[in-house]
């Protein structure tokens, strides 16, 4: 049973509105206007949030080669 995901801001937002995501890993370097919209959505949804060290490592972590600012787990 793979884990499946989304990475980035659109696919993470479109997530959220289809009540799709599990929970969230967002790169401690990432720029915070693009989190507020993303973070408010979560408050309301008890969604769990860890943060990774870099947008780099966490694209690498998802076996990406591009940098990842978030990534949405996914049911």
């Amino acid at each position: 049973n793979k884990q499946h995901f989304v990475v980035g801001l659109k696919e993470t937002l479109k997530a959220l509105k289809k009540d799709q995501v599990t929970s969230l890993i967002i790169a401690e370097d990432v720029e915070v206007y693009l989190m507020t919209r993303v973070l408010s959505q979560i408050n309301q949804k008890n969604i769990p949030v860890s943060f990774f060290k870099s947008k780099h490592a966490l694209g690498k972590h998802v076996g990406i080669n591009v940098n990842a600012t978030i990534v949405a787990l996914i049911k």
